[in-house]
């Protein structure tokens, strides 16, 4: 039971870690909605995310991108360590979308097509993805 207690209370603190990587410098806010983040970096040293057919995704991502305003059913996505997670996106702008910690981004092109790209997850925690041009909270999602 101890032994739970303080692979829970490690995880947490990885966690927390890296989520504070991500924020600017005295960023004190829990929110990702309202989480500060440093856009003056460029992702020229980010990794693509690659297609992936639906039938190999274990977490398919739907999100909607309309006026600035993010649809998805979910504020927090769960994820094994391991899997592979598929995001299936439709956006009124083109766009950046920016999975932080793990630094992966996937180019959003406008219009009515979805847009499929995704990742195998080989990390640990909490990872806040973001549309980068407008700065935009899409989800987290937690890796386990």
């Amino acid at each position: 039971m101890i032994r739970q207690w303080i692979s829970v209370l490690g995880f947490l603190l990885v966690s927390l870690a890296l989520l504070g990587a991500c924020g600017s410098e005295g960023d004190t806010s829990v929110a990702p909605s309202e989480a500060a983040h440093d856009h003056a970096h460029t992702h020229k040293s980010s990794n693509m995310m690659m297609s992936i057919p639906l039938e190999d995704a274990d977490l398919i991502i739907e999100i909607e991108f309309r006026n600035g305003i993010v649809i998805t059913n979910e504020n927090r996505v769960f994820i094994r360590n391991g899997e592979t997670a598929l995001f299936a996106v439709v956006s009124d702008v083109d766009e950046v979308i920016h999975i932080h910690g793990v630094d992966l981004v996937g180019e959003i092109l406008s219009g009515d097509s979805k847009n499929y790209f995704g990742f195998t997850i080989t990390a640990s925690g909490i990872f806040e993805v973001e549309f980068e041009n407008s700065g935009t909270f899409v989800t987290e999602i937690l890796v386990s």
